[in-house]
This record gives C-alpha cells, structure tokens and sequence, in this order.
C-alpha cells in the first residue's frame, strides 16, 4: 500500500494556476486535506468552491512575512499533524534574449522559480518532519537543456535541479523523499502571460538594440507557437505518483517530447547547440549586418 495514499495534508503554491488548481482537484477526490496557496484574494472562492477537503491559504512566495504567515495558518489547522506533502507549484516565465532582459527582470525571475520555493521549503520543513512528508518540486525539461530567448528561465529551473538534488540527501535523516518533475510545454495560461509581459519588456528596449533580436525573436516565438503541448493531467499524475508510490522517483519527465529534451543534455555542447538552431528555425533567419556590433564580437573583428 502506498505510503501516503489516503488521509493525508499537503500544501501547494500556485494553487490558482492550471497545473495547481487540477492538483488542489485531484488531491482533494483522494481524501487528501488540502492546503491551496495563492497570492490573488480574487481566487479564494474559486478554491473553495472544489470542496470541503480543500483551504485556501493566501502566499506570496516572495514575501518572507507571507510565507511564514502560510506556515503558521497551516501549523494551527494542523493542531499535532504534520504535513503529508509539499508541492512548489508556483512559478513565472521571463522570455527575451538575455541581453535584453533588465537585471530586475532576472531577479523577479529567480525571487519566484527559486528563492520562493526554497524559503517555503524552510518555512514548512518542520511540519513535514512530523510525518515523513514529501517534497515535489515543479521544474521544467530547460532545467535540464537551456532553450535560448528563455535563458533566464532555463537558469532558474535549472538552479531548483540543484537545489533538489542538495534537499534529496540533506532530508535522509527524517525520510523526506524529494523529487522534480521536468515537464515539457504544457497547455496552461503561463505562456501567454509570458508572452504579453515580454512584449511590454521589449517595448522598453532602446529600438537600434531591439532590432539585432527582431528577427530572431519572431522565428522563435513562431516556433514556440507551434510546439506541442500537454495536458496538465500528465504533470498531475506525476504529482500523485511523488506523493503517494512507495517509491517515488527523483525526476519525471513528462510530456510531449520531455525525455528527448532531458536526453539532449547528455550530447556535446556543439550538437546541442546546432540541435536547438535547427529545431527553432535560427539557421534559416538571416544573420546581423556586418556593421552590428553582435557581428564585431562574434568574429572577434573591431
């Protein structure tokens, strides 16, 4: 029998979300008691609405205060329970090519997908220790191979890769199981917030410099468009499967297309590089003038 199978509590972030709020669901029909974060108060009723198993608790993944307030909200529903299970839903997309990316951009990109996750992880440890509890971090496939014009997401995931890895051995000693899930593209809101925000990035941009990129970001956001998607059941079931198998693994890789990606990472740089040109269409987009200045360093010409 599973060890967590039935009974159980577990918190999730970004429970207002496609990926969170089909788990705060599915969660829920099992007999799980569910807490399910969000930061919109305008989502509170909607979470509500899935049932007597589930309680919506208002998080700011980047706010310390918000977050301790979640733990100790959780902590007193709880009484002497502890937390069955963790699951570090929440996250953002920042998209553009990195020289574009303001520094502020980067850091909102790392405080979510990163350092939120790791300070919740802190904050509800204690709660997890009661029982074992498991810990499911929600990565992505460019955690493992970096997708160009998103690199500053591919970092982060690929940052939480690390930080899982380190809370894997770390929780031995209390029996904290912890795992990630890599998911390829998934049919959810995410991308189209992503891709509105990045346009107001880029309308920011000095013009002369938007222009080295233009061309580029429009074949590879005509490829991103084209790309299949999954639904979010296949990262749900992963979810289940972490929280409840007897032996749950370290990593999932789910999705249309998700292990191939994760394959990449083991090929040589060049390949992969040449791999991912090709894949997005860059071969084919026509390079800068020769005066550009991205044309100058490339060649090592001044």
């Amino acid at each position: 029998m599973a060890q967590n199978e039935k009974g159980g509590a577990v918190f999730i972030t970004g429970a207002s979300g496609g990926i969170g709020f089909e788990a705060v669901r599915r969660l829920a029909g099992m007999d799980y008691r569910v807490f399910a974060g969000f930061r919109d108060p305008s989502y509170s009723k909607k979470l509500a609405s899935i049932g007597k198993n589930v309680v919506p608790v208002q998080i700011d993944i980047t706010d310390p205060v918000s977050v301790q307030s979640a733990a100790k909200t959780v902590t007193e529903a709880l009484g002497p329970r502890g937390l069955s299970g963790l699951v570090n839903n929440a996250g953002t997309i920042v998209q553009g090519p990195l020289e574009l990316l303001s520094i502020e951009e980067i850091k909102q990109q790392f405080d979510i997908n990163v350092f939120g996750q790791i300070a919740v992880t802190q904050a509800f440890l204690p709660l997890l220790r009661k029982q074992s509890g498991r810990i499911v971090n929600i990565g992505a496939v460019t955690g493992k191979t970096a997708m160009p014009f998103i690199g500053a997401l591919s970092a982060s995931k690929h940052a939480l890769e690390a930080v899982t890895d380190a809370l894997r051995v770390e929780l031995q000693p209390w029996n904290i199981q912890v795992s990630i899930i890599e998911p390829a593209a998934i049919g959810t809101n995410i991308f189209n917030k992503a891709a509105v925000t990045a346009k107001l990035s880029l309308d920011r941009v000095q013009a002369d410099k938007r222009k080295l990129y233009d061309q580029a970001i429009s074949t590879v956001n005509a490829s991103f468009a084209k790309q299949p998607v999954s639904k979010t059941d296949v990262v749900v079931d992963a979810i289940v499967h972490a929280l409840t198998a007897n032996r749950p693994r370290t990593r999932y890789a789910v999705g249309r297309g998700a292990r191939l990606v994760v394959l990449l990472s083991r090929f040589p740089d060049r390949i992969v590089d040449r791999l991912l040109s090709s894949s997005l269409g860059l071969t084919k987009a026509s390079r800068p003038q020769s005066g550009s200045p991205v044309h100058s360093q490339a060649t090592g010409k001044h």
